[in-house]
């Protein structure tokens, strides 16, 4: 349990809030959801997300990453998803992690809806094929 410091229960609870906010604008698209995603990309925004390449928590900055990438696209802000997404799917060459490949599944599904973004054109090649080259297959029903 040494690793369950304040920071990564907080990042924790951030990944929490953005699927409830993703959720709840699925559900009535309220600005309720907006801010749980809001809340939730603010406590991850402290994490792990971009430490550097050398850095021993690539698997949690990783995971990390995706969420907050899938939060800021929820959000419609679709410049830092892209951005936030390239420097996760960056480590996907180092990382092999079922769960984070299967968010970055998620985060480009939800880009190839927004292709009209000039952010989304040019991401979303790049991470579909980071996807089919480095991350383990999404299981079906996934």
């Amino acid at each position: 349990m040494y690793f369950l410091t304040d920071n990564h229960l907080d990042c924790q609870a951030g990944y929490g809030l953005i699927q409830m906010g993703r959720a709840q604008l699925k559900g009535d698209g309220g600005s309720r959801g907006r801010r749980f995603l809001a809340q939730g990309s603010e406590m991850l925004r402290s994490g792990a997300y971009d430490v550097p390449r050398g850095d021993p928590s690539q698997r949690r900055a990783l995971f990390e990453g995706a969420w907050l990438a899938l939060g800021h696209s929820a959000h419609g802000d679709l410049e830092a998803a892209c951005e936030i997404g390239q420097i996760a799917a960056g480590r996907l060459d180092v990382v092999r992690s079922p769960r984070s490949a299967a968010l970055l599944h998620q985060l480009a599904a939800d880009l190839r809806r927004r292709q009209r973004n000039s952010h989304v054109r040019s991401f979303l090649p790049a991470l579909e094929h980071a996807l089919a080259e480095h991350a383990p297959a999404t299981p079906p029903g996934r």
